[in-house]
């Protein structure tokens, strides 16, 4: 039997779409980036500026602060341990 799907021929990049506001990217208490900024490891103004530079460049979020200077693996690591143990139900204000 074949399947016949109507998908589109022509694909889009990524980079042309319009860049998303950092208010939709920081509504989620469990990203890291909003877990820095909540520790007062980075301002809001850096974690703007590395989501910028990260929507250009194909790295994540952690390795972009840490090559820049603004937060140490011990920082990064801590970071990433409260994202896991957020979005699996386990954090406990």
């Amino acid at each position: 039997m074949l399947l016949c799907c109507n998908l589109p021929t022509e694909t889009i990049s990524i980079k042309k779409q319009p860049t998303p506001s950092i208010k939709s990217l920081l509504c989620d208490s469990a990203k890291l980036g909003c877990i820095l900024v909540n520790h007062k490891i980075i301002s809001q103004a850096q974690l703007e500026s590395a989501l910028t530079i990260q929507f250009h460049d194909d790295k994540k979020l952690g390795e972009l602060l840490v090559e820049q200077h603004l937060i140490s693996c011990a920082q990064l690591e801590q970071a990433l341990k409260e994202q896991y143990w957020r979005k699996n139900g386990y954090w406990v204000i």
